[in-house]
């Protein structure tokens, strides 16, 4: 991602943040719907946050080539 515009750079981060906050309340909402309580589904949200930044971010600089 060394190559693109900062803006370039801005819009791919923004692009995969928001795919992650999807992320992460789909893991939220299908964890309370089995029952479990909402601060441990917040920590499944969480870690389905962070895993999918890193997937997302590591698949945008493998595709562009750092």
């Amino acid at each position: 991602m060394s190559g693109l515009p900062p803006a370039a750079r801005f819009a791919w981060l923004l692009v995969v943040l928001l795919f992650s906050v999807v992320v992460a309340l789909a893991a939220f909402i299908l964890k309370t719907r089995t029952g479990t309580r909402a601060a441990d589904a917040a920590f499944v949200a969480g870690s389905a946050f962070a895993g999918s930044v890193i997937l997302s971010l590591g698949l945008i600089a493998a595709a562009i080539g750092v």
